[in-house]
Parts: structure tokens; C-alpha cells; sequence
């Protein structure tokens, strides 16, 4: 497990650089490629027992087992734990608690979800944002 920092962070994908992102005006989860924009920027806090919480606009990102989406609740399905990708020094894989599912991004078929297969989709860079 990996042990952060409390922060904002970037969460980009190390397969195709696409980076989380969150609206809440439009209420849209999903990932981007572009410029660097507010919405990509997530508060990653830790919790207990080596979970961290990842939220924006004061929503959680959780997990149903089924679909990635945003809660105004924190549940455990809204705990995560980082995990170092064993093939790639300073990249994680994200993983949920209640389902041990790790979040990935396919890009080509633009599909923001969880599995618990492992895949190359499913690691991550945190990108610290200095204060």
C-alpha cells in the first residue's frame, strides 16, 4: 500500500493520460486528455486503517460493484486504498474496499468503471497539486 499525503491531486492514467474528473454542474464523472482543468483536481484524505477517501465538490467517488459514481454520503464503498504498480515505479492502482475492484479507464471505448481482473487501464499517476 501506498501512504499519501492529505491533497490535491490529479489521478491520470498511465496507459492513455487521461485524467478523472468530476462535474457537478452537469453531475458527469469521467476522464479527459486535454488541458489541466479545476474539475480534474480531487481531495485525497486518508481515513483509517490505510483507506483514503477521494472527493470533489464535497462528493465522494465510490464503487456499487457495478458503476463508478459520486455520493454526498461517505461509505465504506467510498474507501479506496492505493496500491504500487509492481511494473512501474511511482504508479498505483486504485482499489476499492468493499469490492477489492481496481478503477480503470478504456479509452477507446470511453468507459470509466471497476474490475478485478488486472489490466494496463487500471494504473494510475497521482499528481500532487502544490498549495
Amino acid at each position: 500500500m501506498v501512504d499519501l499525503t492529505a491533497g490535491k491531486y490529479f489521478i491520470q492514467n498511465k496507459l492513455n493520460g487521461f485524467r478523472l474528473f468530476y462535474n457537478d454542474d452537469r453531475e458527469e464523472l469521467g476522464c479527459f486528455d486535454g488541458q489541466m482543468f479545476e474539475d480534474q483536481l480531487w481531495f485525497i484524505s486518508k481515513k483509517s486503517n490505510g483507506y483514503y477517501s477521494i472527493v470533489r465538490d464535497r462528493k465522494h467517488l465510490c464503487y456499487d460493484g457495478c458503476a463508478l459514481s459520486m455520493t454526498d454520503v461517505a461509505r465504506d464503498n467510498s474507501l479506496w486504498v492505493f496500491e504500487e504498480d509492481s511494473e512501474s515505479k511511482g504508479f498505483v492502482r486504485i482499489i476499492n474496499k468493499v469490492y477489492n475492484d481496481y478503477v480503470f479507464y478504456a479509452a477507446e471505448e470511453d468507459e470509466l468503471n471497476g474490475s478485478g481482473d488486472e489490466n494496463d487501464d487500471q494504473v494510475w499517476l497521482l499528481i500532487r497539486k502544490s498549495d
